[in-house]
């Protein structure tokens, strides 16, 4: 059944069938050619796998993110941002790096954070003559930090599937996504010098206090959010209502830029996303019951034994078979693919689950902005009216940040998991 299943899917995505419909397809083919089972299981588990109270959080989240845009919250963070950094060398791009660091700690996506920060950024770069491979390269890797600092849609997903404390995973992307912020604005201060990149003047101390007051609102919704979730105050769930409620009062009451008729737009996106989300999840459902029934998991555990028992050798080899995974996959969909057959393979070899849940969102994300699928990179690539090749000049740079922090992580635990040792 697995093999006839496995054989449709692939057989699908090639044929350029949406990834939900390629997965619910192809089990139910499994199902039907090869299985006594019912094909009504494929209505139960479609049904089922969707009916989570944990999940609710994904369409709050992406309804915030909307509201963050469209109710002027995303533009007071740029100019926020501009005050903070826009003195550094590659300016404009620090303020980007910097504003997708403080968006991502409310939205929990990386496509949000791209197309919010980088609808505002990267055309302020274009007509500063910034190399436009560049502002779409650094605003790519600046958007991918959203399901790495918290609170993230991809970890909550994987928390959902698996049954790892989300707070703790939350917790443990904190400094692996700080790490990498710096790391980009360390090489965007590189490519300053080398472009010799326009800077703005450093704002006094009355622009930057100027500029804080009126992000203040802004400024001060991540620590309602991640702070109620990581101190146990709120669920992932409760708090993304706290951010679609809070977004809304200040976007609409503060700030008074959300107008009724904005809103019912934001309401018909943000539905849209939530519809191609869940469509996914529940195609992927189905997929991973026949992966647990057919034992998939005691397979994979079996024949890697067979190569290595060392856990560091184990975690490269999934970290490699995820970068080739998240290549063509997109990031939520590759998590939803894969992560119930991997947990038991880490737990088997003794890996801390929310270390290697975090290793594995990292390596999707990573992978997330390579070529070919590469979503984020499109986004901004149609923002910065630029091609694929003019990125290349930039991404092995900016990728190799990444990379570097992914390896740290894999090789030493406790950079990512000594602040859950204090919640």
């Amino acid at each position: 059944m697995a093999l006839i299943t496995f054989i449709a899917f692939a057989g699908f995505l090639l044929a350029g069938v949406p990834i939900a419909f390629s997965m619910a397809s192809a089990a139910v083919l499994g199902i039907y050619f090869a299985s006594p089972l019912p094909l009504t299981l494929v209505l139960q588990r479609l049904f089922v796998s969707v009916d989570s109270f944990s999940l609710m959080a994904i369409p709050l989240f992406m309804l915030a993110g909307e509201l963050m845009t469209a109710g002027g919250i995303s533009i007071r963070l740029v100019r926020f941002a501009q005050a903070a950094v826009g003195h550094l060398r590659g300016g404009l791009g620090q303020v980007s790096i910097l504003t997708s660091v403080i968006f991502a700690g409310v939205s929990g996506s990386a496509a949000a954070d791209t197309a919010a920060v980088g609808s505002i950024t990267l055309p302020a770069m274009s007509r500063e003559n910034y190399p436009r491979g560049l502002a779409a390269t650094l605003q790519a890797m600046a958007g991918s930090l959203g399901p790495i600092i918290p609170p993230s849609l991809t970890m909550i997903i994987f928390a959902s599937l698996t049954g790892v404390s989300v707070s703790k995973l939350f917790i443990a992307g904190i400094v692996p996504g700080l790490l990498i912020a710096v790391g980009l604005m360390a090489l965007t201060w590189h490519y300053g010098r080398v472009y010799d990149l326009r800077v703005d003047r450093k704002a006094t101390w009355r622009e930057f206090m100027i500029a804080g007051r009126g992000a203040f609102w802004a400024l001060i919704m991540p620590f309602f959010i991640v702070g109620g979730i990581i101190g146990g105050i709120v669920t992932a769930t409760e708090a993304g209502a706290i951010a679609v409620a809070y977004a809304l009062f200040v976007g609409a009451f503060v700030y008074r830029e959300l107008s009724f008729s904005m809103f019912v737009e934001v309401l018909v996106r943000s539905a849209a996303l939530t519809a191609m989300a869940m469509l996914v999840i529940a195609g992927a459902s189905v997929l991973n019951w026949i992966v647990a029934y057919e034992q998939i998991p005691a397979t994979i555990v079996g024949f890697l034994t067979g190569i290595t028992e060392s856990p560091s050798l184990i975690l490269c080899l999934l970290v490699v078979f995820l970068m080739l995974l998240g290549m063509f996959v997109e990031t939520i969909s590759a998590t939803i693919l894969v992560a119930p057959i991997l947990m038991p393979v880490a737990a088997q070899y003794g890996i801390d689950p929310t270390h290697f849940a975090l290793v594995m969102v990292m390596t999707l994300v990573y992978a997330g902005v390579t070529p070919p699928v590469g979503g984020i990179l499109f986004i901004t690539m149609a923002i910065a009216r630029t091609s694929l090749g003019s990125l290349f000049r930039f991404l092995p740079a900016y990728l190799g940040v990444m990379l570097f922090v992914l390896l740290l992580v894999v090789f030493v635990p406790d950079v990512a998991l000594f602040l859950t040792t204090f919640f």
